[in-house]
């Protein structure tokens, strides 16, 4: 395996092929860049990926390290980033960032956080809880793909750590008229709530 160092030395020599990227229409000249890197990110751990993103006019972009969502390389993601070395041109981040606004598509079903519910669970965990997750009209024949989205969609309103590190587990119900509305919070507002508990804690 190789080292941190080795991997931004790499990089370095290599990040002008990378900048644009995005913006390359050849793509097969796009696919081998792209699998280059991840060969070189995989000689340093197997277990990390990486997104490349940003606004093309913009001077920098983005470089995100992930271990998607996989809590047994949390520490390999914070090692490689915390040796980046001085780039002009990158921002490179530590886990994939909170996305807001962003719907998500999968499997035919719409997943939309400002129409999502939810209801924190006590969990015998200390610092997380768990989320009873609340849709309009749901159906049960589909649970494996509303499971699926549902964590997709808390990727995107948190972001890969908290995902991970805050909420221990999730159950889905469907939202009827039975339900005490006042009990719920919009699945948007689910990364300002665990920040109102995390400050609560420590006070």
């Amino acid at each position: 395996m190789n080292t941190a160092e080795q991997f931004w030395d790499w990089f370095k020599k290599n990040e002008a092929q990378y900048f644009f990227i995005n913006q390359n229409n050849d793509s097969v000249k796009k696919e081998k860049l792209l699998d280059d890197l991840l060969l070189h990110l995989h000689k340093f751990c197997n277990k990390l990926y990486f997104e490349i993103g940003g606004h093309p006019n913009a001077n920098h972009q983005n470089l995100i390290i992930t271990a998607e969502g996989n809590i047994d390389f949390f520490e390999q993601v914070e090692t490689l980033v915390g040796l980046t070395p001085h780039l002009e041109y990158w921002n490179v981040i530590a886990f994939k960032p909170p996305m807001k606004g962003y719907i998500i598509k999968y499997a035919g079903l719409e997943f939309n956080p400002k129409t999502i519910w939810f209801k924190p669970l006590y969990s015998p965990t200390v610092n997380k809880f768990g989320l009873k997750v609340y849709f309009e009209n749901y159906d049960a024949l589909k649970s494996e793909i509303y499971r699926r989205g549902t964590y997709l969609t808390l990727d995107n309103v948190l972001g890969e750590k908290s995902a991970v590190l805050d909420i221990d587990y999730i159950e889905i119900a469907n939202f009827s008229t039975d339900v005490n509305r006042e009990e719920l919070f919009a699945f948007d507002t689910l990364e300002s709530y665990i920040e109102r508990i995390k400050n609560h804690r420590n006070l």
